[in-house]
């Protein structure tokens, strides 16, 4: 029995040693590895900020644009996710080109698309009674592009309707982190007497808040870094707060975690998806 007993408590003791030395568990990373992996990293959700970047940059698809008052469509019909845009036009003319990015509610498409057909129905009514009404723009009118694409309904109506909806899936999905620059320690207020390791990247330019760091803290130098870091996140805090909107959210929405012995810290549009990258880089003990 007490043979038993001991065997027991032998392996318990082994299988206890194996987990608190280091086996399974995360002990070392290879921050090359993941700074090429996260350099990769594209949304996976469609970028309707990028896309409208994208597709309004370019002079020759529109002309100066403006939303489409979204009064118009019944709200319940679609979630926050949507563009409504339409070039600018005065009293005396109706706007010939536009273009929608929306993303339906539940069980609503096909009302939607019905109030977006309605539309376009209308746009094609009203120029029909302006005097100087040409069949040619007439016919234009009602060359409306109609896609749809990772859950969104897409019209377009422009000179080129082909070459805008290249844009938007050329833009749909864009690098997590483009436009960024490698870190320097300084540039988070950390002193090097206390880090191991680093690697991070911030933005260069001021629209873009999206960044992450990794650091491994020298023994007993954790709350030092703790410390520099959350200061830096209220000082993003403050400026963004009353910049852009978008970007404000992703700083309220910053993710503060450890791997291991690693501090990480992440802003950006899928911070899931780059902390599992990064826990991907981890080399574990044998």
């Amino acid at each position: 029995m007490k043979k038993g007993i001991v065997i027991v408590l032998a392996i318990l003791s082994f299988s206890l040693l194996a987990l608190f030395s280091g086996c399974g568990i995360y002990d070392k990373m290879d921050l090359e590895k993941a700074s090429v992996e996260i350099s990769t990293l594209k949304t996976t959700k469609l970028d309707l900020l990028k896309v409208k970047e994208i597709v309004e940059n370019d002079s020759h698809l529109f002309g100066e644009l403006e939303d489409i008052g979204i009064e118009i469509f019944n709200s319940d019909y679609f979630e926050d996710s949507y563009l409504f845009r339409k070039e600018k036009s005065d009293v005396n003319s109706v706007s010939l080109n536009s273009y929608m990015i929306v993303k339906p509610s539940e069980d609503k498409k096909d009302l939607l698309k019905e109030q977006m057909d309605l539309y376009y129905e209308n746009l094609l009514k009203e120029y029909s009674e302006k005097e100087g009404a040409t069949e040619e723009t007439k016919e234009h009118l009602q060359n409306v592009m109609k896609k749809e694409f990772e859950g969104y309904l897409i019209y377009i109506l422009s000179d080129d309707n082909d070459a805008v909806w290249k844009k938007i899936e050329e833009s749909a999905h864009p690098l997590l982190f483009e436009n960024t620059k490698e870190a320097r320690l300084e540039d988070f207020d950390i002193s090097s007497a206390d880090v191991a390791e680093f690697k991070a990247v911030i933005s260069n330019k001021e629209t873009s808040v999206s960044f992450y760091v990794i650091v491994r803290p020298k023994n007993g130098k954790a709350d030092n870094v703790k410390r520099s870091m959350n200061q830096y996140m209220k000082t993003l805090d403050k400026k963004w707060s009353t910049y852009l909107p978008d970007e404000y959210k992703l700083v309220k929405n910053y993710m503060d975690t450890e791997v291991g012995s690693y501090l990480v810290y992440i802003v950006s549009k899928d911070n899931q998806l780059v902390l599992n990258t990064i826990k991907d880089a981890v080399v574990k003990k044998d």
